[in-house]
């Protein structure tokens, strides 16, 4: 049987000669658009995408843009300035921005915000180049021409962080709209908004900035009831805006107060196990699980994803509260010692690490 195989495969490979045929792999070639219009989409996405950002904060996420940028004086760093909404670091505590996959978090050092438009500016420092995207209104004191009818394209990330830089498209509604009781403070547009693409840009075609995305219409009333609202979302207008965001000086910002923590995120083990397959924990687990990190502190360099702390300080650990009564009174540098089980090539092992509070 396998003389009569081998026979067949020599008697394909030989055809193949014969016809100038080979077996090498073909690179995929570069995708063509078919249409003009889709390829000016994709190349102006491509464009801007790279100025949007997450606005991490202790309470959740938003959105923002990277609008403006400016030497740190007597240093090698630069200062970038973030376009979001208010009602994202509002509160907001401890804030980070986010820049997708493989990127580390930058804090964030100061904010500036106006409430009733709603809109605000985050300020980080960094040696890191990042894009920045012009905006005439801001820059030049200008007005960018918004119609009725012209295509937007809303970059953010809803929901979670998984979905960064999530796209939608749709068109201008209405060009001006009343938020937040003032009068042409929003663009209506049909391009869908959700929980965390708040502060978000939102282009047109030729990707200009037209507005910031702040809120969508959930439900509206009707005679049948109140049902879903479909197509119903805010932008507020950059031309708005604009004058606010100009007027934002020093003397606006306040400070972002950073406190010494740990950096991981944890989860209770049965909360864990609702969403997570057992065979990531060791039998009969008692612990808090480590399911993820903020890069920007020192834990990650010790510990990794799916650690299972059993012990801090000399103290058993059962439960989230269990670590939050170790942390009390917390200073920078002050060292914790952890013990975790990790799984180490399919087995558990006891794995004792030392974190400084950074």
């Amino acid at each position: 049987m396998k003389k009569r195989v081998l026979g067949l495969l020599l008697i394909i490979f030989t055809a193949l000669l014969l016809t100038g045929c080979t077996l090498s792999l073909r690179a995929v070639e570069p995708y063509q658009s078919p249409t003009p219009y889709e390829q000016l989409r994709i190349d102006m996405i491509a464009t801007v995408e790279p100025s949007v950002v997450v606005v991490k904060t202790e309470t959740g996420h938003g959105s923002g843009i990277i609008f403006k940028s400016e030497p740190v004086q007597g240093t090698s760093l630069t200062r970038y300035y973030i376009m979001t909404n208010f009602h994202v670091v509002e509160d907001g505590g401890e804030m980070t921005i986010h820049f997708g996959k493989d990127k580390v978090d930058i804090p964030v050092k100061d904010y500036a915000g106006y409430k009733l438009y709603d809109i605000a500016v985050v300020r980080i420092e960094t040696d890191r180049q990042l894009r920045v995207h012009p905006v005439a209104p801001i820059n030049n004191n200008t007005i960018t021409e918004i119609i009725k009818g012209q295509d937007v394209y809303a970059i953010g990330t809803p929901q979670e962080i998984d979905k960064f830089n999530y796209v939608t498209q749709g068109i201008v509604s209405l060009t001006t709209y009343a938020y937040n009781g003032v009068a042409g403070l929003a663009i209506m547009h049909d391009a869908e908004l959700n929980p965390g693409n708040s502060g978000g840009p939102l282009f047109n075609l030729n990707g200009d900035l037209i507005g910031i995305n702040v809120a969508k219409v959930a439900s509206v009333s009707s005679k049948d009831g109140t049902i879903a609202a479909e197509g119903l979302n805010y932008s507020l207008s950059i031309n708005k805006i604009a004058p606010t965001i100009r007027s934002f000086n020093e003397s606006s910002y306040t400070a972002v107060v950073r406190r010494p923590r740990l950096g991981i995120t944890v989860q209770e083990v049965s909360v864990f196990l609702e969403q997570n397959e057992a065979s990531l924990l060791p039998p009969n687990p008692v612990g808090v699980v480590v399911i993820g990190f903020d890069l920007t502190r020192n834990a990650h360099e010790v510990l990794e994803e799916f650690d299972l702390i059993i012990e801090m300080n000399g103290t058993a650990i059962t439960s989230i509260a269990d670590i939050a009564a170790q942390l009390e009174g917390a200073e920078f540098g002050d060292p914790h010692v952890l013990k975790v089980m990790r799984k180490v090539n399919g087995s558990f092992v006891e794995v004792t690490v030392t974190i400084e509070l950074s």
